[in-house]
């Protein structure tokens, strides 16, 4: 009897031991594009919170949103902090339920740097200007969607415009050689680079579609959550920590952008840092526009029910 009992005492401490370990190393596998949206990634890291969560944290940065989704997909990764709704949207209407939005942006008109920029000497003064020129955009068919779409309601027939996928590195080299004419802007870095080298021809264009505009989102794989629900829930919630640092520490978070971007420390202490929601304020009614929104103008085949998106029970 007293075999037995031991046994199951060990049996009850190796439980016990596998689960701590479990819990000391939980992995998680976090993409993120190298932009000014990312910024709460990149101060998780600075901040240690993965590892004052007990998390192993593997940071992989991507060039687009498209790559971002595909390897979410191929289960190559857990978490994608900073990501266009719209490719997920292709991806739930396809396969349903491989995803779950936890926070999305907020994007105004005062506080967006997604805008339409030209060097300071361009002939092009309006936005009717840009009918039959190039312009350079986000890889990816997101900005370019959606820019056309903002085209298209200011007169603008996005069919004469030659849009150009363009990585971030070579934005502004391809403006400033004249490769294209003007350049949708993901970061404000065209802008802050040599003021008065460049000059903005659109004030924000998701902000101008629609006010605010939730077009940034963080997910996570269902796949992940469902099989380590703990390691998942704090994933998730270094993000939202790390949300709430950049909101409060401003300065000190906007200086860590010279690591994973091209600014300088100059540049980035003229950076407004996004406005992005917490869990709890992610907002269905606001998704549901923007969804509704895409499906009018020929974005995505089919209507989503937002909730769906953001249920954590499915």
């Amino acid at each position: 009897m007293a075999r037995v009992v031991a046994a199951a005492s060990m049996i009850v401490i190796l439980v016990v031991a596998v689960r701590l370990t479990s819990r000391r190393n939980g992995r998680v596998r976090i993409a993120y594009p190298p932009m000014l949206a990312s910024l709460p990634v990149v101060a998780a890291q600075d901040q240690q919170m993965f590892q004052r969560h007990h998390l192993q944290a593997e940071v992989v940065s991507f060039g687009s949103s498209n790559d971002m989704v595909s390897a979410l997909v191929a289960g190559q990764v857990d978490v994608l902090p900073a990501v266009s709704l719209v490719p997920l949207l292709h991806l739930e209407i396809q396969h349903p339920g491989r995803f779950r939005v936890f926070s999305h942006s907020r994007m105004r008109r005062e506080n967006s740097t997604y805008r339409i920029v030209v060097k300071s000497g361009s002939p092009l003064q309006k936005l009717q200007d840009l009918q039959g020129k190039r312009i350079g955009v986000f890889p990816g068919m997101s900005a370019t969607r959606l820019i056309g779409a903002f085209l298209q309601r200011n007169g603008v027939d996005p069919k004469t415009v030659a849009f150009i996928q363009l990585p971030p590195s070579a934005q502004v080299s391809s403006l400033e050689s004249g490769a294209v004419d003007a350049l949708f802007s993901y970061d404000p870095l065209t802008l802050i680079a040599e003021p008065g080298k460049y000059r903005p021809l659109s004030d924000s264009v998701y902000a101008e579609l629609m006010e605010p505009c939730p077009v940034g989102v963080s997910v996570i794989s269902r796949d992940f959550e469902r099989r380590q629900p703990d390691v998942g829930a704090r994933a998730v919630g270094v993000m939202q920590e790390a949300i709430a640092y950049v909101g409060s520490h401003p300065r000190q978070a906007t200086a860590l952008l010279p690591r994973f971007t091209r600014m300088t420390p100059e540049m980035a202490s003229r950076v407004n840092v996004a406005d992005i929601t917490l869990s709890n304020q992610v907002d269905a009614a606001v998704l549901q526009r923007f969804i509704d929104m895409l499906y009018e103008i020929g974005e995505i085949p089919e209507k989503i029910d937002a909730h769906r998106l953001i249920d954590p029970t499915r």
